[in-house]
C-alpha cells in the first residue's frame, strides 16, 4: 500500500510538472510543445537566478541593482500564466527578451560597462545570449530585429562615451575581475546551451523529414505493389502525358511490357482518338470529359473519378470497357498524373446486370470459397478458402462435378442458377446453396454466381463465390426451436388459464346458489 502510495505521488506530481512546462497545451505540434517546454524552463531559471543575484547585488552594497533583479524577477515571473493564457510563444518570448534586455542595460550602465579604457566585453557577451534567446523563441525575424536594436544600444554607449558620459562602477573593486570573469563564463555557457537547441532542432526536423521521406516511399511502394497486383489493366501517366506505372493486367492485355512503354506515350491501342486515351484527355481538360462524353458518363465524383462507358476501336480489333480515371493531387492540391483503369465489357448492353467496378476473374486472391465450372459443368478452378471449408484439395475437384459437394436437397436450385448464367451472360446476386463438406458436415451458404468472359468476348465459365452462414443458419433453427417451445408452454399456459377461469366461474355460481 505504501508503495502504491508513493507510486501514484510520484505520477501525480510528474503529471503536474508536465502541466506546468506546456502551460496545459495537449493538441499543439511537437515543435510547438517543445518551445512553450524551453520557454518555460528558460523563466523558472530566469526568476531563480534574478533572486539569487539580488541577493548578491544587496551583498555588496548595489541596492539599486538588488531592486532591478527583483522587479526583473517579478515580470519575468508573470510570463508564464501570459504563456498559459495566450499560448502565443512569439509574444511571450519577446516580452522575455525585453525584460532580460532591459536588466542587462541597467547592469551594465551601474557595473562599469565601459571604462576609461573602453568597452569591458567580458559582460557584453550577454547580448548574443539575448539575440540567440530572441532567434529561438521568437523566430529569426524577431531575432534580426533584436540584433539592430542591440547594436543601436551598443552605438549610442560609444557616442555617449566618447563624448566624456561617466559610466558608474558600483561593484567594489577588488571582486570586480571575478565579477566580470563569472558574467563571461555564464555568458559562454548560455550561448554554449542554445547552440546545443539549435543543433537538437536541426537534427530533430532533420529526423522528421527522414521519418516523413520514407513514410512517403513505403507509400508509394505499397502503392506500386497494388497497382502491379491489381488484375484490372490499370496505368499511371504523369503530367507530361508519360507512362510511368504499367501494370501485369496492361503488359497481359496490350502485349507491351513495362520497359518498353515507360516514359513513353501510352500505346495506341488504349487511345480513344487522335487526342489520345481518357487518361491524356483528363490531363489536356478534365472538365471537356462531360461535353464529349455526355451519357455515356456512368458516374462522376468530387474528388474527379470520373466512370465513362467507351469503345477502344484499336485494342484487339475494338472492344466496349467501362474506363475509370482518377487525379493524382498532391498536398497543395495540384495534379501530378492521372491513374486510368480499364474493365472490359462482353455485354454493354446489359452492363448494368455485371458487378460496377472493376470484375476481377481470378478466385484466387478471394477471401471467401470460391470455385470456377467450365462450359461443360466441370470444375475449372479451385482456391484455398474451399479447401479450409470443405477439405477437398484442388487436385481432387479439377475435372468434378460441383454437385459432388453440393447438398442433394439443393441440386435443383443450382442447375438452375448456373444454367442461367451460362445462357443469359448475367451474374446471379444471390442464392441460399448447401454443401458437404469432406467429413459430412453441411456448409450453408449465401453464393454469388458470375459469368466470366474471356478476352475475344466468349463466355467460357462462371465462378461461384459463397459466404458462409452456417452459423447464422444454426442460430435461426435454435431460435424456430425455442420459439417453437415457446409457443407449446403459451399455449399450454393459455389452456390452464382457461380452465381456471371455468372452475372460478362454476365455484361462484355455485356459492350464489
Amino acid at each position: 500500500m505504501v508503495k502504491l502510495s508513493s507510486f501514484r505521488s510520484t505520477m501525480k506530481f510528474e503529471s503536474l510538472l508536465n502541466n506546468f512546462l506546456t502551460s496545459g497545451i495537449k493538441t499543439a505540434a511537437p515543435e510547438i510543445i517543445k518551445k512553450i517546454r524551453v520557454l518555460n524552463l528558460l523563466e523558472l531559471v530566469f526568476v531563480i537566478s534574478s533572486f539569487f543575484l539580488g541577493l548578491f547585488y544587496f551583498y555588496i552594497g548595489a541596492v539599486s541593482l538588488f531592486y532591478a533583479c527583483m522587479i526583473a524577477g517579478f515580470m519575468g515571473l508573470s510570463t508564464i500564466p501570459l504563456l498559459r493564457m495566450t499560448h502565443n510563444t512569439m509574444l511571450t518570448g519577446n516580452f522575455s527578451v525585453f525584460i532580460l534586455w532591459a536588466l542587462l542595460i541597467i547592469i551594465r550602465w551601474n557595473t562599469g560597462g565601459i571604462s576609461a579604457n573602453g568597452l569591458i566585453l567580458l559582460s557584453w557577451v550577454w547580448n548574443a545570449v539575448l539575440i540567440l534567446l530572441a532567434v529561438f523563441v521568437a523566430g529569426y525575424l524577431w531575432g534580426t530585429i533584436w540584433a539592430s536594436l542591440v547594436f543601436v544600444e551598443s552605438g549610442i554607449t560609444i557616442y555617449l562615451f566618447q563624448y566624456g558620459y561617466f559610466f558608474n562602477n558600483i561593484i567594489p573593486k577588488k571582486i570586480i575581475p571575478f565579477y566580470s570573469l563569472g558574467a563571461y563564463l555564464l555568458g559562454l555557457l548560455m550561448i554554449l546551451l542554445f547552440a546545443f537547441l539549435f543543433e537538437k532542432d536541426r537534427a530533430d526536423a532533420i529526423k522528421r523529414e527522414q521519418e516523413k521521406t520514407k513514410m512517403l516511399s513505403d507509400s508509394n511502394k505499397h502503392l506500386e505493389n497494388i497497382i502491379e497486383r491489381l488484375p484490372i489493366p490499370t496505368y499511371v501517366l504523369d503530367n507530361n502525358h508519360r507512362v510511368v506505372q504499367w501494370n501485369r493486367a496492361c503488359r497481359d492485355m496490350t502485349g507491351i511490357s513495362y520497359q518498353d512503354i515507360v516514359g513513353k506515350r501510352v500505346c495506341e491501342g488504349l487511345s480513344l482518338d487522335k487526342e489520345g486515351s481518357m487518361a491524356d484527355k483528363f490531363l489536356y481538360n478534365p472538365d471537356i470529359i462531360p461535353e464529349e462524353f455526355g451519357k455515356s458518363i456512368i458516374s462522376r465524383s468530387d474528388s474527379g473519378s470520373t466512370a465513362v462507358k467507351a469503345f477502344l476501336p484499336n485494342l484487339k480489333g475494338g472492344i466496349h470497357s467501362i474506363i475509370n480515371t482518377a487525379p493524382l493531387i498532391d498536398q497543395e492540391g495540384n495534379v501530378k498524373g492521372v491513374i486510368e483503369a480499364i474493365q472490359h465489357l462482353s455485354d454493354p448492353e446489359n452492363m448494368s446486370e455485371t458487378m460496377f467496378g472493376f470484375q476481377n476473374n481470378s478466385i484466387n486472391d478471394i477471401g471467401y470459397p470460391a470455385f470456377k465450372i467450365d462450359s461443360h459443368g466441370k470444375i475449372s478452378g479451385w482456391n484455398e478458402a474451399c479447401e479450409e471449408s470443405l477439405g477437398y484439395s484442388l487436385s481432387r475437384m479439377l475435372g468434378q462435378s460441383p454437385l459432388l459437394v453440393v447438398s442433394k436437397p439443393f441440386y435443383p436450385i443450382f442447375k438452375q442458377a448456373i444454367a442461367y448464367t451460362f445462357k443469359k451472360g448475367r451474374a446471379i446476386k444471390s442464392i441460399e446453396c448447401a454443401y458437404q463438406t469432406k467429413t459430412g458436415q453441411i456448409f450453408y451458404a449465401l453464393s454469388r454466381i458470375e459469368p466470366i468472359h474471356d478476352t475475344a468476348g466468349e463466355l467460357r465459365e462462371c465462378r461461384v463465390i459463397s459466404t458462409n452462414i452456417t452459423n447464422l443458419k444454426i442460430k435461426i433453427k435454435k431460435m424456430e426451436r425455442d420459439t417453437a417451445k415457446n409457443n407449446a408452454k403459451l399455449s399450454s399456459l393459455n389452456n390452464e388459464y382457461n380452465l381456471l377461469k371455468k372452475n372460478i366461474a362454476g365455484f361462484l355460481r355455485k356459492k350464489k346458489n
